[in-house]
């Protein structure tokens, strides 16, 4: 182990803290070490519905460059290669030669080990596309195809609440429902590396039609899709735009629809993660999206019912987090796949 540290020091890898005496008064004084500003640099590109988001992060989790452009919807899947490759020159061009490797992700069903979209309703143009090549030609690095969920869930495990965690989920709660799932300590996978789609697990058979083609879906009733249109219908002000946070708001100044339509929503929502502790056992849920706008209330709401839903005996220490990581989600997301690539870390 000592041979292993001196070598990624001397790399510039890793540093070394001040010595912290043993808690037990036992022993040596330990030194914390920690990875050196800039070290193991990460191209990040997360793509998602109307926009790309690019930076350069360092081993420390911190965005060293960023940048936003728009991605018209619609675009062809030629016109989407081109505006996503011009926005990483934009921000990874500087760093060319030095990255460890770039993470992609995506709001689609993957296949990583080929490097192929197989699925997305979100950002169709993805179908089909050769970003990754594309990617990996233009900055000399490996590059990193993932769902963006699941990443949401690796970038959780190195940089946020995941830390020191070995079983948790991280959900993606807004214009559509999706879940990456750490257990025990292991990024939950299907046949092939295939991107598990709790969005489009079935809560109701005889539901509305879902944008996936099925019936039914988990997606079709905690989405933001089906908050909107449930407000437009119980003539909610505003309920075209509307997002958990404004709704959240008007709950509070006393709206009684609004806040009729919340608990609702709650539940819904707890109906999906209660079949997550069923099934996997699961505790602790990171939530992500727009649904942390909703404050603390709906947070602890949420938990309460989720606790309902769940069995006794699995419903002890569940707990519902919005993730801190925050709009950075994505991007960090994207950064600690390749970290963890780089580093041999099996997840």
């Amino acid at each position: 182990m000592s041979t292993i540290v001196s070598g990624l020091m001397q790399a510039g890898v890793l540093v070394e803290g001040e010595a912290q005496p043993p808690a037990d008064g036992i022993g040596k004084p330990g030194r914390p070490l920690s990875f050196a500003p800039e070290a193991l640099l990460c191209g990040a590109v997360a793509v998602t519905r109307g926009r790309v988001e690019t930076a350069v992060v360092d081993a420390r989790g911190v965005p060293l460059a960023r940048k936003q452009e728009p991605l018209p919807a619609g675009c062809s899947t030629i016109e989407l290669e081109q505006r996503v490759l011009r926005a990483a020159d934009d921000v990874l061009g500087d760093y060319r030669g030095r990255l460890t490797g770039v993470g992609l992700t995506v709001p689609a069903l993957c296949d990583p080990e080929a490097g192929q979209v197989l699925v997305c309703t979100a950002v169709p143009g993805l179908v089909g596309s050769a970003l990754p090549a594309a990617l990996s030609r233009r900055f000399g690095a490996p590059v990193r195809l993932e769902q963006d969920v699941r990443a949401f869930a690796i970038g959780e495990k190195w940089f946020g609440q995941g830390r020191g965690r070995s079983d948790f989920a991280a959900l993606q709660i807004d214009i559509g429902v999706g879940a990456g799932v750490m257990l025990p300590g292991q990024l939950l996978a299907g046949v092939r590396g295939y991107t598990t789609q709790l969005g489009h697990t079935c809560v109701d058979r005889d539901g509305d039609w879902c944008t996936c083609g099925l019936r039914g879906c988990w997606e079709t009733v905690a989405s933001t899709r089906w908050l909107r249109a449930e407000s437009v219908r119980r003539g909610i002000p505003g309920g075209h735009e509307t997002t958990p946070g404004r709704l959240a708001k008007r709950a509070a100044a006393g709206d009684s629809a609004a806040q009729e339509l919340l608990d609702v929503y709650a539940d819904n929502l707890a109906l999906g993660m209660a079949n997550l502790v069923q099934l996997l056992s699961l505790r602790v849920f990171i939530l992500h999206g727009n649904v942390v706008q909703a404050g603390e209330p709906f947070r602890a709401e949420l938990q309460r019912r989720v606790i309902a839903r769940s069995m006794p005996a699995l419903a002890d220490g569940i707990e519902v987090l919005y993730s801190e990581l925050d709009q950075d989600s994505g991007l960090l997301g994207a950064a600690a796949m390749v970290l963890a690539k780089h580093l041999g870390v099996s997840l």
